[in-house]
């Protein structure tokens, strides 16, 4: 449901009480506090926040919620909430409220993830084609690798990113990757001419995701930000990844049930392969035995590419600016 849907709900004019369930027990900047809830107020004062510590304490706030901002919901908990508008989260994973609303209840999602994701993205090009990840660990043993290290090291300047996931993440990668002076072609499904990220120029595309097979040859860094959502699961196959040129790099930041990762690891073994970042996987987190943990020149991250001090207060900012676009938003 969107911000313009007649369906939905329109906000009180009285006051919009607020349960707020956002803990997190690894990540501390993904943990909503007291002074979220002042930066949340201050721009929107009918905001009256209730910060949970728990489930328990959720579920005996929903009775009287207008908004619920959580990480994960569950259908039962609509039972309890019979004046709920509408559910927030700041994830931007369409997979994470595997739920189905109550007529004119609302679902936003955060979609301020770029900012930080694209830094995340540009690290993990350089580190490969620059040879910075390969120095820290496939040659951390040897005194003075400049043979091997030489033989890997690219310019990101000049080279083809391919994004394939153009939506709010992919196009800040584009953009910021284009201030680096790459080429970049992304892939989407329905691709608009109105949506062509800043700093394109005459050679850079948008182009439909049919077109993926022709663009992977001419690659050198592929970058995926998929959503789990539309039917790409396992998209990037073992033939796919066999037409990707040996020199290539491949960067996933999505979900990981994009990739065949057999396919992945014996593509990396032989050398098919020059490298690949990986933050997310199938199976989360990455299982001991899993191959992953110990294939050549390949760079993982724990499903993490978006943290950062600024996380709550960038989802706090993105809600303010979609819930003005709800109905009674600015009544």
């Amino acid at each position: 449901m969107t911000p313009h849907d007649s369906a939905a709900r329109a906000l009180p004019r009285g006051p919009w009480h607020t349960a707020v369930y956002l803990t997190h027990p690894q990540v501390p900047s993904w943990a909503f506090t007291a002074a979220h809830a002042e930066r949340l107020q201050r721009a929107l004062p009918r905001i009256r926040c209730r910060l949970c510590a728990d489930r328990a304490a959720f579920r005996a706030a929903l009775p009287e919620a207008r908004l619920a901002l959580v990480w994960a919901f569950h259908q039962a908990d609509f039972d309890l909430a019979p004046n709920l508008c509408l559910i927030a989260t700041p994830s931007a994973g369409r997979d994470y409220f595997q739920v189905t609303p109550p007529a004119g209840v609302g679902v936003l999602y955060g979609r301020f993830h770029g900012r930080i994701m694209a830094e995340t993205a540009v690290g993990m090009i350089l580190g490969m084609c620059r040879g910075l990840l390969p120095a820290a660990t496939t040659f951390a043993a040897d005194p003075w690798p400049r043979q091997p290290l030489g033989a890997l090291m690219r310019p990101l300047r000049g080279a083809h990113v391919v994004i394939l996931g153009m939506g709010h993440i992919g196009s800040a990668i584009a953009t910021l990757v284009k201030a680096f002076g790459a080429r970049v072609t992304g892939l989407r499904r329905t691709p608009r001419p109105d949506q062509r990220p800043d700093g394109f120029g005459p050679a850079d595309r948008v182009l439909p995701v049919s077109a993926l097979d022709a663009v992977l040859p001419e690659t050198d860094h592929l970058v995926m930000v998929l959503p789990a959502d539309t039917g790409t699961a396992g998209i990037l196959t073992a033939r796919r990844l066999a037409l990707l040129p040996p020199h290539a790099t491949l960067c996933n930041l999505g979900r990981g049930q994009a990739i065949d990762e057999d396919a992945l690891v014996e593509a990396l073994r032989q050398g098919r392969l020059a490298g690949a970042c990986l933050d997310v996987f199938q199976e989360e987190p990455l299982p001991a035995e899993s191959p992953l943990r110990h294939c050549p020149n390949l760079w993982r991250l724990p499903h993490a590419a978006a943290i950062s001090p600024d996380y709550l207060d960038l989802f706090v900012d993105d809600l303010v600016a979609q819930l003005r676009q709800w109905p009674g938003g600015t009544a």
